[in-house]
Parts: C-alpha cells; structure tokens; sequence
C-alpha cells in the first residue's frame, strides 16, 4: 500500500516538474540545457521582440485614445502586462547561470530525500498537492481570462464557415485595429492580425504563470528540504551517528543560504514591480468597470482579472512563507543532541552561527515578502482610484 501511494505522489511530482518545464519553454524563460542547443537562447530572444513591438502598438493606441481615459487606461493596461513579461524574460536570461544551479542544488536534495524511507518521503511530499494545485488554478483562470477576450471573434469565424464563408464582421480583441500605425485591410489578412494579437496574449499571460509557477516550485523543493533536516535533527535514526548528521544539515544549509539568495536576486525586483503595477490595473480595472455600462460581460472580466492579480500576490506572498521555516530549522538544532555530542571547535562554532543569525526571508528589493502584501496592494489600488476620480472627474 505504502508502495502505491509512493508512486502515485511521485507521478503527481514528475507530472508537475513537467508542467514548470514546458510553460518555461513556451515562454523562453527556461534555464537548465537543452538539445535544441542554441534555439534555447534565441527564442527568448524572439519573444522579447514580440513583446517590444506590441507593448510599443499598446503605447501608441494609449496616445491615440488620450481624450478617452476608460480605453487610453485599457491600453495601458495592456502596455503595463507586456512590460511585466518583459522583466521576466529578462531577469531570467540575465541569471540563467544562477537558477540552473539554483534548480540543480534542490533538484538533487530532494532526490536524495526520496531515497530515504517512508517517513521522510512523507514529508517531502507533504505540501506538494497544495502547490501543484495552486499552480494549475492559476493557470487556468489566465486560459479564462484569454478565452473570454477570444471567444466572440472565434465564434464569429465559426458562424461564417459553417455558412460557407469568412468575413471580418468582428472586432480584434485587444487592439480593436487602433494600435497600429497604418489601417488594418478588411481583408483575409485581417484574421492574421487577429491571431497575432492571441499569440502575443498567449505569450504575455503564460510567461507571469510561468514565473510564478516556478517560484513556488523552488520554495516546495526548498521547504522540503529544510523539513527533512528538522526531522533528521529530532528523530535520528538508531543507526546515525548525531555528529555525522548535523555536519551533512550545516553543509546543506550553507547551499541553501545561496539559493535563497538566488530566489531573491531573481524573484526580488519581480515582485516589487507587481506591487506596484497591480496596484495600477486594479485601479485602473475598477475605473473602467464603474464607468461602463454594468453588463455579464464586464462584471465577468472584472471578477476574473482582479481575482488573477490578487492569486499572482497570493503565490508570491504564501511561497515565500515556506523559506521562513528557518526558526523550525534553528528549534530543531536547538533541541536536538548538540550540546551532548562529540563535535569539533569548528562545527559547534558553525551551530551556534545558525542559531544566532535572522529567519530566513526573501526581500523585494527593500521590503520582505509577506502576506502583508495584499493589505499594501488593495491600500495602494484604493488610494490610486480616488486620485483618478478626483482628476477625471
């Protein structure tokens, strides 16, 4: 029975990694080699001149609707979600080195717990189906919110086949034809635009899933590593030597130090850039809604995007929750056999340092990443909407 459930929670994780491995690819923000050789580096590449020419045409659409505050904050929106995935990409590119060996040091703790026994593949294991599931919600309310915007024009061309023909008697989702700087043909190139424009959606939207899917991928692996040390610290084996096992948890610790700085040079400035521009789209969101006519269509957009931006700070703020098990780690150094064992200057030296030093927490830039988040952000949305009301009238 033991076996059976083994299997299964190791298919669900294999499952899993696969997942965090093809969004990354789709989206040019994998990091570790791959076969492919070079194309894994010129498709970030490729993606990140998509993204600059669209958020450009969203620009350009914002200064054309400028007497129109409800459409100019639509596009600005958009420009905003595009330079989001811009950051990403980037980030990611710029520290490729750092999360593969970031990914390579968590990957290989956590196969080495599975080796272990049942108990301590029970706790590596222990919050897995609560962060896979967190990550295919997410990701299936971004396919909603893109369905949604695709449906009527996907709809319309359907119609017209099934009467034998193809016109462009819809609109273009998100452009709505005024973001470029010529004149959309009413023609057959039309419906090229508009596929397009779902590609670059696609792109923009799987690449903030994709990132913050592969930040609570880190923490899982991170979490589970330092919850195995816990146990090994406070239930030794019979068979363990207590020197031995506290000299393997100091080295672990060590590595792990740098792959929480690791997540915090990547992830840091990620989430202090969506603390603000959340704070923007959702003010900018409730503006657009308050001021347009109340209809299923509107309300269901409004429901479906404020619920992504708020989920997308709830991943980053409940993630970063895990590496804050490090008072756990201290508690169980504390009460282990420690003092009581036979341990070298140097060691008990290392212990006490660990004991002594702060929880460990990752830092958007300047401040901690905690739930306190979501207070600041809807603090920030409400103050940002009043000043447009003010101003706009």
């Amino acid at each position: 029975m033991n076996i059976i459930m083994f299997d299964k929670r190791l298919q669900a994780y294999r499952k899993y990694q696969r997942f965090i491995k093809a969004i990354l690819t789709m989206t040019g923000c994998w990091y570790m080699p791959a076969k492919s050789g070079k194309s894994t580096y010129y498709w970030p590449v490729c993606v990140l001149l998509i993204m600059n020419v669209y958020m450009i045409l969203a620009f350009h659409t914002a200064y054309v609707f400028r007497h129109n505050l409800v459409n100019m904050m639509k596009m600005i929106d958009a420009a905003i979600s595009l330079i989001s995935a811009i950051i990403k990409v980037t980030n990611f590119m710029i520290h490729r080195r750092s999360l593969k060996n970031n990914h390579q040091t968590l990957s290989d703790f956590f196969e080495e717990e599975l080796m272990q026994n049942e108990k301590i593949r029970k706790i590596t294991f222990s919050s897995l189906r609560a962060t896979y599931t967190m990550a295919y919600a997410y990701i299936i309310i971004i396919i909603s919110l893109l369905l949604g915007y695709a449906a009527p024009p996907i709809i319309s061309m359907i119609r017209d086949l099934c009467h034998l023909r193809l016109t462009t008697n819809y609109n273009l989702p998100f452009a709505r034809g005024y973001s470029y700087f010529w004149i959309v043909p009413d023609n057959w190139s039309y419906h090229l635009y508009f596929f397009y424009e779902m590609m670059q959606a696609w792109l923009t939207a799987m690449t903030s899933g994709a990132v913050e899917s592969v930040f609570g991928f880190h923490t899982y692996l991170f979490a589970s590593t330092v919850r195995v040390m816990i146990f090994r610290l406070t239930n030794p084996l019979p068979t363990d030597k207590f020197s031995d096992v506290l000299k393997m948890c100091i080295k672990k610790h060590q590595k792990l130090l740098r792959c929480r700085d690791t997540l915090e040079n990547v992830f840091g400035p990620i989430v202090l850039w969506h603390v603000v521009s959340n704070s923007i789209l959702l003010c900018s969101l409730i503006y657009e809604t308050v001021n347009m006519e109340i209809r299923l269509a509107n309300i269901t957009t409004f429901v479906i995007y404020s619920s992504l931006k708020l989920v997308q700070m709830f991943i980053y703020a409940r993630y970063a929750m895990f590496l804050q098990m490090r008072d756990d780690f201290r508690k169980g150094i504390y009460f282990s056999e420690w003092l009581n064992s036979d341990l070298d200057r140097h060691v008990r030296t290392n212990v006490i340092l660990m004991l002594m030093q702060k929880p460990m927490t990752i830092y958007a830039i300047f401040s901690p990443i905690e739930m306190i988040m979501f207070t600041n952000v809807i603090n920030t949305t409400m103050s940002y909407f009043f000043l447009l009301r003010s101003t706009g009238g």
